[in-house]
């Protein structure tokens, strides 16, 4: 009974000819695969998010970005400017030193220029390299993506 089935709906490997086809691009309507053509949805650009960033000891003001800092600064400020996005997002800061993390919540915001993202105290013990990471929110049982990295050392 299938052998009779597969002879008289056509072969699944066989090439789509011009007369199976409506106007539209889609299958005509006598062949079962007609029943799971999707709409046509509109097309979307895609975003690229850049960031860019100055480390600084300072919180405002005139920023100078650096990449080493004393083990008695106190505090480390991350200002961000994110380009290509048109919302704000929610992410996640995270200040790794060795195996030890201190996760921040925080957005991205559409800007022109450079915002405060995050800080960080640190202890004059907590000294060699460090990172920061700027991570999306993870969604639907995915895990977060790392989107930004930049690193820096305690001495």
């Amino acid at each position: 009974m299938a052998f009779v089935a597969a002879l008289t709906t056509g072969c699944a490997d066989a090439p789509i000819t011009p007369d199976q086809l409506e106007a539209d691009g889609v299958l005509r309507g006598a062949r079962a695969q007609a029943s799971f053509s999707v709409g046509r949805g509109a097309m979307q650009q895609a975003n690229v998010v850049q960031l860019s960033s100055v480390l600084a000891t300072q919180q405002e003001g005139a920023l100078e970005d650096r990449d080493v800092f004393s083990a008695s600064v106190g505090t480390i400020h991350l200002h961000v400017r994110a380009d290509g996005i048109d919302t704000p997002r929610p992410v996640s800061f995270r200040w790794i030193h060795g195996d030890q993390a201190i996760v921040v919540p925080g957005t991205l915001s559409p800007a022109g220029a450079l915002r405060h993202g995050a800080s960080v105290d640190v202890q004059p013990h907590q000294v060699g390299p460090w990172r920061v990471e700027v991570a999306t929110e993870g969604s639907a049982g995915e895990p977060p993506e790392v989107i930004y990295t930049r690193e820096f050392t305690l001495e």
